[in-house]
């Protein structure tokens, strides 16, 4: 009879320990009354030597930005308009668009009209030894002083997790910034992205212009909606879907443990294009 009662104590515990957690965070999307600038931590702790904040500047305004040496630093828009000047490089931000300062870039100022709020993602990852020297090695077309695009600009690609009404794009390809990949997915519901493993990275998925999905890892569930991140959970078997006029619409960010890990990045297929001569 003890043991009946301790074995079923015992499954008991191991079940509630091994219950997998989906870590997600919405972002403030209004700045307090009164203030002309906003700035929140978000997914504290969740990768490793990353610092991830969300940043909301009201114009009109401009605010100079130091970068930390040893510290790659990436920009990326979720919300209104702007610019940002890197020495004698100037970009203007929309929503979804990317911005990342390089080559030892040491500030950053970003500039905002009036009547524009612009909201935008802070990372800051500390570089291995190993990284410092991979970054010296990539080849010359990958090097840049200020890495800008928009989200609807980059490359599409195919993924057989993905149905053929999904569309894919590789906003950050590898080799750029190190160990660390960018890519986006959209497609109107209902539509689902298969379920995947892979235990060789750390992944957040950051909720974009009208998202509305579901996010499954093992036995969890959650919704993502517009300007939320959420982590992955690390080796889950994770998938997402979609409800019948519900849109997908989010980033996936891949932070590789090694740079061997970035061979996943192999799974993704560049969609052919028609040429003409």
């Amino acid at each position: 009879m003890f043991i009946t009662v301790y074995a079923v104590v015992a499954l008991l515990q191991v079940s509630c320990a091994t219950k997998t957690t989906i870590v997600t965070q919405n972002l403030q999307m209004q700045i307090p009354l009164g203030e002309t600038s906003f700035i929140e931590e978000l997914l504290a702790g969740e990768i490793a030597d990353t610092k991830i904040d969300h940043v909301a500047y009201l114009g009109p305004t401009a605010k100079t930005m130091n970068l930390k040496e040893g510290y790659v630093t990436m920009f990326l828009v979720v919300k209104g308009h702007g610019k940002i000047q890197a020495d004698t490089i100037t970009r203007n931000l929309t929503p979804e668009s990317i911005a990342i300062p390089l080559n030892n870039m040491q500030q950053v100022q970003f500039q905002v009209p009036e009547g524009e709020t612009l909201h935008f993602l802070q990372f800051s990852k500390k570089l291995s030894t190993q990284d410092l020297d991979d970054l010296k090695n990539f080849p010359t077309e990958n090097k840049y002083d200020l890495f800008f695009t928009r989200f609807i600009d980059c490359e599409p690609y195919t993924e057989k997790i993905k149905s053929p009404n999904t569309v894919s794009r590789t906003v950050l390809p590898a080799d750029i910034v190190p160990r660390i990949a960018l890519g986006t997915v959209e497609a109107m519901g209902s539509d689902a992205v298969g379920a995947h493993e892979h235990p060789m990275l750390d992944q957040l998925f950051l909720g974009l212009t009208d998202n509305d999905i579901t996010v499954h890892a093992n036995d969890a569930s959650t919704q993502l909606k517009a300007y939320s991140l959420l982590h992955i959970p690390i080796g889950s078997s994770h998938w997402v879907t979609v409800e019948e006029n519900k849109k997908m619409n989010y980033m996936w960010m891949d932070f590789f443990l090694t740079k061997e890990g970035q061979e996943w990045l192999k799974t993704h297929k560049p969609t052919p294009t028609d040429k003409t001569d």
